[in-house]
């Protein structure tokens, strides 16, 4: 079952990628952006909030279009487990001034274990496969409000502000929501952009 679910994920992931590029075009290289984070978690389970690390990886197909994978590592209190989730969604952005509003909106996969069962069974919880592990389809979307903090040669650092909620398509294996607010420090890359000329980037 497990490998079932992971091939649908796949499916979807590059449903949801080839679409976006044929929207946005190829005319343009693109613009690679990553972040990573801390967030507090909370869902609809009373006395059930957690968190942990999250890592952002999106490319820009166009400066307002793009396609984002997210992965979370998170704990909660509730039946002493942990929670990999697992997310592909579809991105927009634009710039509010000195900040960068982006807005997400895709699907998830997350594996929900005990830590006792984790550490019964190593190697199978690291590929899903673990006895017990609980498997769980949902729908998210999320804000990220970004502040540049420095120039790089072609792109940025910035720090953000990331908030998302997430609502699972079965409440018998879980919590049937879950929200999370946090915040990253990330980069960005543009392939597209030439990378200004000596003493230009330090003179900014």
């Amino acid at each position: 079952m497990a490998v079932a679910w992971n091939a649908g994920m796949l499916r979807m992931s590059v449903l949801v990628m080839t679409l976006l590029a044929g929207l946005a075009g190829t005319t343009r290289a693109g613009e690679l952006d990553l972040a990573l984070g801390l967030q507090a978690t909370q869902t609809d389970w009373p006395d059930d909030a957690g968190g942990g690390p999250n890592l952002s990886a999106a490319w820009w197909f166009r400066p307002w279009i793009g396609a984002s994978f997210i992965g979370k590592e998170h704990y909660a209190p509730v039946d002493d487990r942990l929670m990999s989730y697992y997310s592909v969604n579809a991105a927009v952005r634009r710039d509010l001034g000195t900040l960068r509003l982006g807005v997400t909106l895709g699907f998830v996969h997350q594996h929900e274990q005990t830590r006792a069962a984790i550490e019964a069974q190593p190697l199978a919880s690291l590929f899903g496969v673990a006895d017990g592990m609980r498997h769980r389809m949902a729908t998210r979307s999320g804000i990220q409000l970004a502040l540049p903090i420095r120039d790089r040669a072609k792109g940025e650092w910035y720090v953000a502000l990331d908030l998302d909620g997430t609502v699972f398509a079965e409440a018998d294996r879980g919590p049937r929501w879950m929200s999370s607010a946090g915040l990253s420090i990330g980069f960005t890359h543009d392939f597209s952009r030439k990378a200004p000329a000596s003493g230009q980037l330090a003179a900014r």
